[in-house]
This record gives structure tokens, sequence and C-alpha cells, in this order.
């Protein structure tokens, strides 16, 4: 049992920073909304729907990166340096690609927002600047996401979250003078807030490229060249774990979106409700999401040093902390879920008392979930440590969109039951999942262990 927590402090040590900046990322689009939302309901709004465009290829893209979680971490294991700079490399370039895909689409895609129903035609006309800024920084979000990961996986997170800090400063410093027209430049609005945040995220990816660069511990060994060929097969090997990965996030987002849409199909106040709700669980899920990427990091190194059953003890562990810290966030919201909304929305405000008692009703079962939500983005983390990732994806599927969205349309739409139906229908899905996918790791990481234990000479303990 000792040795078990014992593997706690070395997660938390690297998962800490990793949690924080998981917060930080999601502080970029909150400022952009707040500093917009000085200029008024449509600015705000655009901000809002330019925001929810762009992100679906852009968190995608960050289940691409995953390969180089893994692939830098096994290398870091085995003091494969070369083979670590390789990977950051052709992780740059696949990012790369990917994020120039993905920025073209959106500016080619402009023209068709125009027909999207039940959008104000105000909303998206303010919000095309505001997506073509933001669309392109899709590239170096992504490249510094590559290089992040990379750090991170060399037990260096710390670097990537200084850099970040600056980053999110800069981008309050730059809405400043772009949104409202400070240091002689021109008030450009919404237009100045997508401007602002492709600036800061270019130089984050930038800033943090040249000091990994330039740092004699972290330098990546590039030994063909930095603009040498990249190698099919590596890209491919990379993919095979990126692109499931990718899956699995755009499978669980997919469903809360299309909740979300549900949602604005029965009113404004189920909407507000929603909204309020979702916000306050998605804070407290940066917690197991950080864990999980670090639970995934020593994972994989424990299996590059052929250490089958520290793998076992690092992913049990980590599942425990979640439970533990997830547990007292649901209690936590059971005793605050009618004064936390409020932070949301004023008492006072047209229509609230009926906003803030939904979103009380919603936050019962973002409790009752939330457990199993930490279980199921841990355990995530940890298959993908072990490079198991197409079954964990098909799990996902089948619990996100044969699950969870069947039964969120039934129980909201067709019983009525509104906001609480659609939650219910959700948690139900994630339940599922997280019960599958503890499941499988208890499976794959048993028959590791086995593996490990008949390797061993006789009489040698794991």
């Amino acid at each position: 049992m000792r040795s078990f927590w014992n593997e706690v402090k070395p997660t938390l040590a690297l998962a800490v920073p990793m949690i924080i900046g998981q917060l930080g990322q999601m502080l970029m689009p909150l400022i952009d909304a707040a500093m917009v939302g000085r200029l008024g309901v449509t600015p705000l709004a655009a901000v809002a729907f330019g925001n929810l465009v762009v992100w679906i290829p852009m968190i995608a893209g960050f289940g691409i990166c995953v390969s180089v979680h893994v692939l830098v971490a096994s290398a870091h294991a085995e003091n494969n340096h070369d083979e670590a700079g390789e990977v950051l490399r052709h992780g740059l370039g696949m990012a790369a690609v990917y994020g120039l895909v993905c920025s073209l689409f959106l500016q080619f895609a402009l023209g068709w927002l125009d027909y999207i129903p039940r959008v104000e035609p105000e909303v998206i006309t303010a919000a095309k600047p505001f997506i073509f800024w933001v669309g392109w920084s899709i590239i170096p979000v992504l490249g510094y996401t590559t290089v992040k990961n990379y750090c991170e996986a060399r037990n260096r997170p710390w670097l990537p979250l200084v850099i970040l800090s600056g980053s999110v400063a800069l981008n309050v410093v730059l809405n400043w003078i772009f949104i409202y027209g400070n240091c002689g430049v021109p008030a450009l609005g919404v237009a100045g807030a997508g401007l602002a945040t492709f600036l800061s995220r270019l130089a984050a990816f930038l800033a943090l490229l040249v000091i990994v660069q330039r740092s004699p511990d972290l330098r990546a060994q590039w030994s063909r060249g930095a603009l040498a060929q990249l190698a099919g097969e590596r890209l491919w090997r990379m993919f095979s774990l990126g692109g499931p990965s990718a899956g699995q996030i755009l499978f669980e987002v997919g469903v809360f979106n299309l909740v979300t849409l549900l949602a604005g199909m029965l009113g404004k106040v189920v909407l507000d409700a929603h909204q309020i709700a979702l916000n306050i669980a998605a804070v407290a899920f940066m917690v197991p999401l950080g864990l999980s990427q670090a639970t995934g990091i020593r994972v994989c190194q424990a299996i590059g040093q052929k250490k089958f059953a520290l793998a076992r003890r690092i992913g049990w562990s980590s599942l425990a902390c979640s439970t533990v810290f997830m547990a007292l966030y649901s209690v936590g919201i059971l005793l605050t879920r009618h004064g936390l909304p409020k932070i949301f929305l004023r008492p006072d405000a047209a229509g609230a008392p009926d906003v803030l008692s939904l979103s009380a009703r919603l936050l019962l079962w973002a409790a009752a979930f939330a457990v199993f939500d930490g279980a199921q983005i841990v355990s995530l983390g940890i298959l993908r440590g072990m490079r198991d990732v197409r079954v964990p994806t098909a799990i996902s599927f089948a619990g996100y969109w044969l699950i969870a969205a069947p039964l969120a349309w039934y129980f909201g739409m067709e019983q009525g039951w509104g906001g609480p139906g659609l939650w219910g229908g959700v948690s139900i899905g994630v339940m599922t999942v997280a019960v599958l996918l503890v499941a499988r790791f208890a499976v794959v990481s048993r028959r590791a262990e086995r593996m490990e234990t008949l390797a061993k000479p006789a009489g040698e303990g794991i």
C-alpha cells in the first residue's frame, strides 16, 4: 500500500503545472469575451460564436499532438535523445500541416456562415474578422502544444506554464490596444480581439521553441537537420496514436455541443442554466485532465523501462487520486449549488430566478457524474501511455453517441424533462464510458504485469 501511495507524489509534481496550464488555456477566450463585452451584446455574442466555430478543429489538433507526449516519454525513459528530437520535429511538421489545412478551411468557410440558421446576421457579420484571425492562430497554438508536450514528457512542465502565463498577460495588453484603439492604433473591436489572440499565441510558440532549443537540458537533437524530409513511416506511427486520441476528444466534446444545441431549442432559460452548470463543471474537470496527461507520461516512461507492474501502480494510484478529488468536488457542489450560479448571473437580473433554480438542479447531475468523469479521462490517459487507443476510442464513441446522445434526446425532448433530462442522459453515457475504460485498464495492465513476471528469473519479485 505504501508503494501504491508513493506514486501519487511524483505524479502530482508533474500534474500540478499541467492542471494550471489547462486552466490558463481556458482564460484566453474568457478574457476576449470579458473585454469585448464592454462593446455591447452583439460583439460579445460574436466572440462566443467565433470561439465555438474554431474550437472543434482546434481540440482535434490537441488530440493529434498527444502522440508527442507518448513517444517522447518513451524515448526519454530509454535516454534516446535523438529519437525524442525526431518525434518533436515530426510533431511540429504534423501540427503545421493540420493547422494550415484547418486555417484554410475556416477562411474558405467564412462565406458559408451566412446560411447558418437561428443565428442573427449581425452576429455572424461581427464574428467573421474574429474567426479570420483566431482561425490562423490554430497553427501557432498547435505548434506551442507540440513543444509543450515535448517538455512535459521530459519532466519539465513548468517552462511551458511560464510561457503560457506570459502569453495570457500579453493577450490582455494587446486586447486593450486593438479592441479599444489605444497607443495610436485604431479601434478594431471584435477583429482586434482576434488579432490579439493570434499574436499572443504566435509569441508563445516562438518563445517556447527558442528557449527549448537554447536549453542544454531540453534542446532537441535534430541529427538530420530541422528542415530535413519527414519520414512517412514515423508520421503514420504518430498519427496512429494521435488520430484515435483526437476522436476520443471529439466524441466527448461533440455530445456536449449537441446537448448545448438541444438546450437552445428548449429556450433561453434552459440554455443559460446549461451554460452556467457546464462552466462550473469544466473548471473542476481541468484537475483530472491534467492528472490524466501526467499519468500517461509516467505510465509510458515505466513501460519504456519494461516496468509493467510500476505502470499498473501508477495508473491505479492516479485513479484513486482523481476519485478523491472529484468526490470532494461533488460534496462541494451539493453544498454550494444554489450559490455558485450567482457568480455568473445577478439574482436581480431579468429572468434570473428561473435560470438560477434550474442551474442548481443541473448541478445535481454534475455532482452525480463527477467521479465517473474523472475516472474516464484518467483511464484514457493511462491507456494512451500504454499505447492502447483503438478500443478506448470505440468505447468513447459507443458511450457518447450510442448511449448519451440518444438518452439525452429521449429524456430531454421526448419525455419533456427539459434540462435535467438532457444532463441525465449524458450522465448515464459518462458513467458507462468510465466503467468500461477502467475495466479495460485493469485487463490490459494485468496482462502486461503477468508478462513482466514471466520474464523475471524464478524467485525474483516484481
